[in-house]
């Protein structure tokens, strides 16, 4: 699947899909969901090529996902190194219960946190949010701007 967003190209490949699929809040009981995304840049295409999965050590309730950073910078440094160089983070996930998912405000400041916060090797961070029925897909840019696409997916 690839979205354009701005002059942005995501392309997420089959496995990512699948794990987006997966974790849909289909049921009053399924929690929130999330992790990094995962990926690398090609000419002007960003290929989102892995998610990680919830762990144990992740919070989840049915309003709300906080990911451990220990946990997600192992996944991080993995992939990192085993790529040589080549896939690095690129955002953040996580579903919401709702049939087309908006970010919260807790939502934004989490993925500027991140871009203010972390070492990263891009000029921009992607934010994805899996509903009931579409995709809520955000790039941050450098200078704070959040720009958004949704995608119907069902």
């Amino acid at each position: 699947m690839e979205i354009k967003i701005d002059t942005y190209l995501l392309s997420l490949s089959a496995e990512v899909l699948h794990i987006l699929e997966k974790y849909i809040q289909r049921k009053l009981s399924d929690p929130e969901s999330g992790g990094i995304i995962l990926g690398k840049i090609i000419s002007d295409t960003i290929q989102i090529q892995r998610l990680s999965i919830p762990t144990e050590l992740d919070k989840r309730s049915r309003m709300n996902f906080e990911r451990h950073r220990l946990s997600a910078q192992i996944v991080t440094n993995y992939e990192y190194a085993n790529s040589y160089g080549q896939v690095a983070y690129l955002g953040e996930w996580h579903t919401h219960p709702e049939d087309h998912p908006s970010p919260s405000g807790t939502d934004i400041k989490m993925i500027k946190q991140q871009f203010n916060q972390n070492k990263i090797h891009t000029d921009f961070l992607i934010l994805l949010i899996q509903g009931r029925k579409s995709l809520f897909a955000a790039i941050i840019n450098k200078d704070g701007t959040l720009i958004c696409s949704l995608v119907n997916r069902y």
